[in-house]
């Protein structure tokens, strides 16, 4: 009896167990495992940024393919965070939207075109708005609409204000505005006068008024719904001092 157990016992020992390196890499791939939970569960989602990676992966048959990428129908804002230029560029936003909700409560958004660029708020009024044919006198409701956009923008960083005056290529010939060109300038220093009229002025240095007449046209001047876009007041609220731009204050607009 005493041999068998003797043997059974070398039986038992032999038997094939797992490395003891096993036991500590288990032990740590749980830590860490415990541990990407706790950071997942205390962290928050953000789901505009979840969503704009799985856009990358719409359309697409395979990852190794260059299949073309279907394209989001919805705009995506994508923000690049390098120092304070994602501050920069929200305090901007939101300028653009109060601006844009200001005009709304005073029926005045489907009178104007804001754009939001790297360089300012690009305000773009037709004339018709502005002005009476052939003449540089403001008008309501431009009066209101200006007052509205100087009252915004007054605390939003703006240092530079920039008034450009267009016209069609149609020829003007008063004794006031022999043509197009003095008819364009006069138009842009009004609006400029108008602005430092108000109580949110800037400096008079910060303003500049340019008249460009007919020479720098956003459609064709072959047809009178082309002529009408073309007859404009463009208004640049710079970020920057207009002195310190190398490039023209306004660029063309498509």
């Amino acid at each position: 009896m005493a041999v068998d157990d003797d043997a059974g016992m070398e039986d038992d020992e032999e038997l094939p167990t797992a490395p003891f390196w096993m036991a500590t890499f288990s032990d740590m791939a749980t830590l860490l495992l415990t541990f990407f939970v706790l950071i997942v569960a205390m962290s928050e989602v953000e789901v505009k940024k979840f969503k704009e990676a799985l856009s990358f992966f719409q359309g697409r048959t395979g990852m190794l393919q260059h299949e073309t990428v279907v394209p989001s129908i919805q705009p995506q804002n994508v923000t690049i965070k390098v120092g304070n230029k994602d501050e920069t560029a929200r305090a901007r936003a939101t300028s653009y939207e109060e601006l844009m909700h200001a005009l709304s409560e005073e029926e005045l958004d489907g009178l104007v075109q804001v754009n939001v660029t790297d360089r300012g708020l690009h305000v773009i009024i037709t004339d018709s708005v502005m002005f009476r044919s052939g003449e540089a006198t403001l008008v309501e409701p431009s009066r209101r609409l200006l007052r509205t956009v100087a009252r915004v923008l007054s605390d939003k960083g703006v240092q530079s204000v920039t008034v450009e005056g267009h016209t069609d290529n149609q020829p003007i010939h008063t004794s006031r505005y022999p043509s197009n060109w003095e008819l364009s300038a006069a138009r842009a220093g009004s609006v400029v006068r108008f602005l430092l009229e108000q109580d949110t002025a800037l400096p008079p240095e910060r303003y500049l008024a340019v008249g460009h007449g007919e020479f720098k046209p956003r459609d064709t001047n072959a047809t009178p719904e082309g002529r009408a876009r073309n007859r404009r007041v463009e208004i640049l609220f710079s970020w920057e001092p207009w002195q310190n731009q190398t490039k023209t204050p306004l660029s063309p607009m498509p």
